[in-house]
C-alpha cells in the first residue's frame, strides 16, 4: 500500500469517526433537548406530583386544625360534601358550596370548635389522575380520636382540583365517613369500644 493510500485511508477513517461522533451528539442533544422541554409545571408527572402534596397538605391542615390554611384551599366556587354515620364531633351530612359556607362548616363542626375531640389522620392512601389543569384524588384513611373521644372511622374522599395560577385549589370535596368501632366520649358511648 502506499503512502497516498493510507493517507487517504486514514482521513476516511477520520471522516467516517467524526460524522459518527456528530451524528450521535447531535441525536443524544436533541432527544434530552426535546424531553427536557416537554417537561413543563403543567406536565401530568409534575402536576400528579404537586397535587399529591397539596392533597396530604389539606390533611395536614385538618388535623392540625388550621382554619385560615384550610380555607385557601379551595377554589372561590368549590363544593364540599360530608356524608357521615358518626363520630359524635361529625354529626352534620350536607352539601356546602362556596369558600365562604365550606370555611363556615369546617369552623363550625371540626376546626374552630374547642369542643372538638382531638383527632389523628393516619394511613393514608391515595391514587392521583391529572389531566391538563385538572386533577382528582381518590384517598382512603382513618381518623382517630382521642384521649376526650375515643373513635376510629374509616374516610374515603375523593377531592378534584383545578389549576389556579401556580397552585392547585379544590374544586369539589365529598368526604364519606364511616365510624369503624363506635364512639365513647367522657363516658358515653355512641356504638361499642
Amino acid at each position: 500500500m502506499s503512502d497516498v493510500d493510507v493517507s487517504y485511508a486514514k482521513k476516511r477513517f477520520l471522516a467516517a469517526v467524526l460524522l459518527t461522533v456528530i451524528v450521535v451528539g447531535s441525536t443524544t442533544f436533541l432527544t434530552t433537548y426535546l424531553l427536557s422541554s416537554s417537561f413543563s409545571p403543567s406536565n401530568t408527572l409534575t402536576a400528579s406530583a404537586q397535587v399529591g402534596s397539596t392533597f396530604l397538605a389539606h390533611l395536614r391542615n385538618i388535623e392540625s386544625k388550621n382554619d385560615s390554611a384550610v380555607t385557601r384551599e379551595y377554589a372561590d366556587n368549590a363544593t364540599l360534601t360530608i356524608r357521615a354515620t358518626t363520630p359524635d364531633n361529625i354529626s352534620t351530612a350536607g352539601t356546602h358550596s362556596g369558600v365562604g359556607n365550606i370555611s363556615e362548616y369546617w369552623c363550625a363542626y371540626i376546626l374552630c370548635d374547642s369542643d372538638t375531640a382531638p383527632f389523628t389522620i393516619e394511613n393514608v392512601t391515595y391514587t392521583m389522575k391529572a389531566t391538563g389543569r385538572t386533577a382528582v384524588v381518590n384517598a382512603t384513611f382513618y381518623m382517630n380520636g382521642s384521649p376526650i373521644c375515643k373513635f376510629q372511622s374509616l374516610v374515603t374522599v375523593t377531592a378534584s382540583y383545578v389549576g389556579s395560577g401556580s397552585k392547585w385549589l379544590i374544586s369539589d370535596e365529598s368526604w364519606n365517613i364511616r365510624d369503624v368501632h363506635g364512639t365513647l366520649c367522657a363516658g358515653s358511648s355512641s356504638g361499642r369500644m
